[in-house]
């Protein structure tokens, strides 16, 4: 090998190097990227960052169960079923407004608190210890019920006692 031959395929070398270390680069660039929120809504590009999110594990979820509900809701993003757009109030009211008048009142005081002085709403429980429940206490008055005892019966008179003679 000439010294000439050398050079030339030590600059080859050094081309695939840099360029080897310039694709790590751009790799590392993207999976950077790819963390941050996705402002778009390409279902693919979402799909992608929620399969990313399931495999290091940023989840509350095992990674089968994780993989399979970012498939499915691709699926469904595809289909146009799936839209993430409302916001979790809306959501909540719009729950609330199919039940019946006599329950929806409750509902919605669940959501955005007591409407009126008759409601109370108690919070217990917690997201950790397994559910957050909401209590709604709703006074309402009734009507005024007045027992009243049946009248006595009045004294009947006492049968006359037969006449004796003395």
């Amino acid at each position: 090998m000439t010294a000439r031959n050398f050079q030339a395929r030590s600059r080859q070398l050094t081309m695939l190097t840099l360029a080897a270390a310039l694709a790590g680069a751009f790799a590392g660039a993207t999976v950077a990227f790819a963390a941050e929120p996705v402002p778009t809504g390409d279902a693919k590009v979402l799909y992608q960052k929620e399969r990313a999110n399931c495999e290091t594990g940023n989840t509350q979820q095992d990674k089968a169960t994780c993989l399979k509900e970012a498939g499915a809701a691709l699926d469904e993003k595809k289909k146009g079923k799936l839209d993430n757009s409302g916001s979790p109030v809306a959501n909540a009211t719009d729950r609330c407004n199919v039940l019946p008048a006599k329950d929806k009142a409750d509902c919605l005081a669940r959501i955005m608190g007591p409407q009126g002085p008759n409601q109370k709403v108690t919070t217990s429980g917690s997201v950790e210890g397994g559910g957050v429940i909401k209590e709604t206490t709703t006074t309402t008055p009734g009507a005024v019920i007045v027992i009243q005892p049946p009248p006595t019966p009045a004294p009947e008179p006492s049968p006359a006692a037969p006449a004796t003679k003395p």
